[in-house]
């Protein structure tokens, strides 16, 4: 991974927490002092991935670019072990020394990643990843290794963040990331050996009417709104309707959420 890149996660882990809603400033927007804005995403997130990803008691599923934990911890409670692994040594510390840490949630860092072999891992899920690798070449041998290291994979979803053409992001002058396209993804999963079941455009964020107040008016929002995000989302989802064939919603100006369904090709 490019230094830039790797600059941007470290910077991340740097940020110091008071409580729950401040950890999600480490992975989600550090300038959400108040959580409002964090809050409803991260219930977004967890939402999605466990509609799409189907965990069941019997499954075994690795989170990659895991961060702080927060979804590898929530989706313990469905499946029987979920395993973590992130590029900083840092936030996989930080996961391993949670009081609150799950006993059947296991982090690994990059240097430990061998150890992901000798665990029986049929699903996988990466959110928001990777637009953080720029080299296309490297992106493609980054997800072989994976699965060639993964003889018990079946299925993984993929939620990442595109536009109608693609896009290097820059925020104050730093790299953020690469925004592709649905087309430039789908060719890099089979590159990778993987078969795209399908995908899903996820409205809500940016198109949802009480996501749009909370993304205008989040720094000057009271705190305790942040304990209502759950029910603004799921109002935001009716008001949205079903928006997963809604390729219409992805343009330049603004990227949009896909989920990715993927298969192991035969």
């Amino acid at each position: 991974m490019k230094k830039e890149n790797l600059d941007f996660f470290k910077q991340q882990a740097s940020i110091r927490e008071k409580d729950e809603i401040d950890a999600l400033r480490k992975v989600l927007d550090p300038s959400d002092t108040r959580g409002v804005k964090n809050s409803y995403i991260d219930v977004y997130l967890k939402y999605y991935l466990r509609k799409y990803l189907r965990p069941e008691k019997n499954d075994t599923v690795l989170e990659i670019g895991c961060g702080i934990g927060r979804l590898a911890e929530y989706m313990s409670q469905f499946v029987n072990a979920v395993y973590g692994v992130d590029i900083v040594d840092l936030l996989i510390d930080t996961c391993n020394s949670n009081p609150q840490k799950s006993r059947n949630t296991f982090y690994l860092k990059m240097s430990e990643g061998e150890k992901l072999k000798e665990a029986p891992i049929n699903k996988m899920y990466i959110v928001w990843v990777l637009m953080l690798l720029t080299d296309r070449t490297e992106l493609i041998e980054t997800l072989t290794a994976y699965r060639k290291i993964l003889p018990n994979l079946k299925t993984a979803a993929v939620l990442e963040q595109v536009k109608r053409s693609t896009q290097l992001e820059h925020h104050g002058g730093k790299f953020y990331g690469v925004y592709r396209t649905i087309d430039e993804y789908t060719e890099i999963f089979r590159a990778a050996g993987f078969k795209v079941k399908g995908y899903c455009v996820l409205g809500e964020r940016h198109n949802g009417p009480f996501y749009k107040l909370l993304h205008i008016l989040y720094k000057v929002l009271p705190r305790a709104l942040a304990k209502v995000s759950p029910q603004l989302f799921l109002m935001d989802k009716y008001l949205m309707g079903d928006t997963s064939h809604k390729v219409k919603l992805i343009n330049n100006k603004r990227p949009t959420d896909v989920l990715f369904q993927l298969e192991i090709a035969d």
